[in-house]
C-alpha cells in the first residue's frame, strides 16, 4: 500500500518547516549574543518561545479533535511567517522577545496537530507513516543548519532570516492543501489494545518522559552552537556541517529501519533500550578533543536515540482512544515544551555557574531517567 496523499503533504510540511527553523539553528544563539545578551539572557529568549508554545498545545489538540485540524493548523503556520523577518531588524536582544513569543505561539498551534494528522490518515500502518514524517522532519533539520551556516558565511547572518521567511511561506501554501481530518474508530487493525492502560496512565507516562527529555535536550540546545564554535574555532559553514552530519543525517537514515523494527518488536522495550544506550554520548560531547571525536559522539547519540522515534509515536497513538488523539498529542507536546522551557532557562545558568561542559553532563545523568515511566505501561 502506498503512502497516502495527506501523509506526503504533512511530511513535506514537517520537512520545510524544520528546514526553515533549522536554517537559524547554528546562528540564532550567536545572533542573540551579538545583540548584547549574556548566556543567561540567551536561555531566557529560548524560554520565552517555549513558554508560548507550551500554553497552546493542549487547547490546539482539544479544538482539533472537536472541529478538525486543517484551519487551526494553517492559522498556526501563518503566525510563524513573520518572526524571521522581524528578527533581522532587531536592535537589541530584548526586541527579539515579542517575536520569539509569536514563533512559540505558532509552534503551539501546529505541533500536536501535525502528529495527529499522521495518525488520522494511517491507522493501519502508523509506524511506517511516522517513519516517513519523522524522516522528512529530520531531513529539514539536516539541510537547514548546513544551508544556514553556509549562507551566513557568504552573505551575513540576516540572509538566513530571509530564507527562513521564504520557506515558512511555502509551508503555509502546503498547509492549505491538506484535507480536513478527524480521528475515526479503528477497525480490524493490528494496533495494541489499551488493556488496563487507562487514558490517564498513558498521558502520565508519556508526559513524565517528555518533561525529562525536554529538560535534557534544551539544557544543551541553546549553548551548543556557542560551545562548538568556541572550543573548535569553526566558522558558520563548518558549524552547519557539524549539525548536518553529526545529528541530522544519521537521524534521517535510521527512521526507515526504525519504522520496520517498531512493527516487529516490542515497542516499549525498544524505546527504553535506546534511551539508556544513547544517554552516555551526551557526556562524551564536551570531552571531545577534536571535530572527529565530536562528530562521532553526536552521530552515536542521534542514531541510537532516534531509532525508536517511530515506535514512540506509534505506541502513544495505539494506546490512546482514537477520538482523543489530538488531546493526547497536545498533552504530550505540552509536557515536552515544559521540559524544554526549564532546560532553556537552566542552560545559561549552568554554563555561567558550573562551566561550559556542565549542561552536557547534567543531561547525561537526566536522560536515562526518562525510561523509568515506561515500566508502568502494560504492553
Amino acid at each position: 500500500m502506498g503512502v497516502k496523499r495527506d501523509v506526503v503533504i504533512i511530511s513535506c510540511i514537517f520537512g520545510l518547516s524544520n528546514a526553515a527553523s533549522g536554517i537559524l539553528t547554528p546562528i540564532w544563539p550567536i545572533y542573540i549574543l551579538q545583540l548584547g545578551a549574556t548566556m543567561t539572557e540567551l536561555g531566557l529568549v529560548f524560554s520565552a518561545s517555549n513558554i508560548a508554545a507550551t500554553f497552546l498545545q493542549i487547547p490546539s489538540g482539544v479544538l482539533s479533535d472537536r472541529f478538525g485540524r486543517k484551519r487551526l493548523h494553517a492559522l498556526g503556520v501563518l503566525l510563524g511567517i513573520l518572526p524571521p523577518i522581524m528578527y533581522s531588524s532587531a536592535r537589541n536582544w530584548v526586541s527579539l522577545v515579542p517575536w520569539a513569543l509569536l514563533s512559540g505561539l505558532s509552534s503551539g498551534l501546529t505541533s500536536s496537530i501535525r502528529w495527529t494528522v499522521v495518525a488520522d490518515t494511517s491507522a493501519k500502518d502508523m509506524a511506517r507513516a511516522y517513519s516517513w514524517s519523522i524522516a522528512s522532519m529530520l531531513m529539514g533539520m539536516t539541510l537547514g543548519p548546513f544551508f544556514g551556516g553556509f549562507v551566513s558565511d557568504l552573505y551575513g547572518i540576516k540572509a538566513a532570516f530571509y530564507i527562513s521567511f521564504s520557506l515558512y511561506l511555502v509551508t503555509f501554501v502546503l498547509a492549505l492543501l491538506l484535507h480536513e481530518t478527524r480521528s475515526e474508530p479503528l477497525v480490524e487493525t493490528n494496533t495494541i489494545s489499551q488493556g488496563d492502560n487507562s487514558l490517564l496512565r498513558v498521558a502520565l507516562v508519556f508526559s513524565a518522559t517528555n518533561i525529562i527529555q525536554g529538560l535534557a535536550f534544551n539544557m544543551i540546545s541553546p549553548i551548543s552552537p556557542v560551545f562548538y564554535t568556541t572550543k573548535f574555532s569553526i566558522d558558520y559553514t563548518q558549524l552547519g556541517i557539524v549539525y548536518a552530519l553529526g545529528t541530522g543525517l544519521p537521524s534521517v537514515l535510521i527512521q526507515f529501519p526504525g519504522g520496520r523494527i517498531a512493527n516487529r518488536y516490542n515497542r516499549k522495550k525498544l524505546i527504553m533500550l535506546t534511551i539508556v544506550l544513547s544517554s552516555p554520548f551526551f557526556a562524551t560531547i564536551p570531552l571531545s578533543r577534536n571535530l572527529a571525536e565530536l562528530m562521532l559522539s553526536l552521530f552515536m547519540n542521534s542514531t541510537i536515540m532516534n531509532l525508536a522515534w517511530p515506535a514512540y509515536q506509534a505506541l502513544m497513538m495505539d494506546l490512546a482512544p482514537p477520538a482523543k488523539r489530538g488531546l493526547v498529542n497536545g498533552v504530550s507536546m505540552t509536557t515536552m515544551w515544559i521540559g524544554m522551557t526549564a532546560g532553556s532557562a537552566l542552560s545559561g545558568l549552568l554554563w555561567e555557574g558550573l562551566g561550559a561542559s556542565s549542561p552536557y553532563f547534567v543531561a547525561a545523568l537526566l536522560f536515562p531517567l526518562s525510561a523509568i515511566p515506561f515500566l508502568l505501561l502494560n504492553c
